[in-house]
């Protein structure tokens, strides 16, 4: 019986243990466009961003630090129905997902812009600095 215990107690420690190494998520908005900060490698950042693929535009990474900064998956797009009922091609949100890997510092730049037309700027940028301590 103290044998079954101490190992469920072991067994309840490592599973705490893994989720409290998990790391925190920061979640970051347009309003963070320009701004700094710092992050630990497992953390996760979260970037909200609106835009409206109706249009022909779409938020794309431009440029980031790989080694110090991973994009996990694809950009996530939605549109809150509810709020808009009955309404085609109204915005919505992109959601960035991103894991710091190593310590580091990275420029993390997005571009708005239509992939159908190279040539032409991005009609909105957002950039932010982070900093992998």
């Amino acid at each position: 019986m103290k044998r079954n215990f101490l190992s469920l107690f072991a067994l309840l420690m490592a599973a705490l243990m893994l989720i409290a190494c998990k790391g925190k998520t920061i979640k970051i908005s347009a309003d963070d466009n320009g701004s700094s900060l710092s992050m630990k490698p497992g953390e996760t950042l979260l970037i909200s961003i609106d835009g409206n693929p109706t249009t022909g535009y779409t938020w794309e990474v431009d440029s980031v630090d790989e080694n110090i900064l991973q994009l996990l998956g694809e950009p996530d797009y939605s549109t809150d129905f509810r709020l808009r009922p009955g309404m085609t091609g109204v915005g919505g949100t992109y959601k960035f997902k991103f894991t710091a890997v190593s310590a580091g510092a990275t420029t993390l730049k997005l571009k708005y812009w239509r992939t159908f037309e190279p040539d032409n700027p991005p009609i909105e940028t957002f950039e932010v600095t982070i900093n992998v301590q």
